[in-house]
């Protein structure tokens, strides 16, 4: 199995309260580095951002969502999914014709409040397993999410 390709979800039986188990695992793809492949002035470019990429891991667990990347300082994001607020997937042209996607993840954590994952294998089944495993992260911490509007007057903190 290639690296870009997205780990299947293991067929565990129903999980403790506390158990983490990996729903999907994978990598952006280099195809996102093409243009600087083709350029020959970009070529050392190209062979940067692709040892980049390699280095980059994004797994969701039923959770958080944990992005870890670098190649000579490694660093670990990590957004605990009761903080996932919503997501978006698209399929730009090129992406879609070559059989990948693009998903956004805007959450409230503090020093990831949005974070795109473009060239994602899979992008429909990582949005997917995203939304299943926010659901029942939500459901099993008793977690919902309250909006409000920012224009909206508290009338001094007062409820009418």
């Amino acid at each position: 199995m290639s690296p870009d390709s997205p780990t299947p979800a293991p067929s565990a039986t129903a999980p403790g309260p506390n158990t983490e188990t990996i729903l999907w695992e994978g990598a952006p793809s280099s195809w996102q580095n093409f243009w600087w492949w083709v350029s020959i002035i970009g070529i050392p470019v190209a062979i940067w951002k692709h040892l980049l990429l390699k280095t980059t891991r994004i797994t969701l667990t039923t959770q958080r969502l944990r992005i870890r990347s670098g190649l000579l300082n490694k660093q670990t994001e990590e957004i605990e999914l009761y903080r996932v607020k919503d997501w978006t997937h698209s399929e730009p042209l090129l992406q879609r014709l070559l059989g990948f996607g693009t998903v956004t993840v805007v959450s409230s954590d503090r020093t990831a409040p949005e974070v795109t994952y473009q060239w994602l294998k899979d992008a429909r089944g990582f949005a997917e397993n995203l939304r299943q495993a926010v659901e029942a992260t939500r459901d099993r911490k008793r977690v919902r999410a309250i909006e409000m509007d920012e224009g909206e007057e508290t009338n001094g903190g007062a409820f009418s």
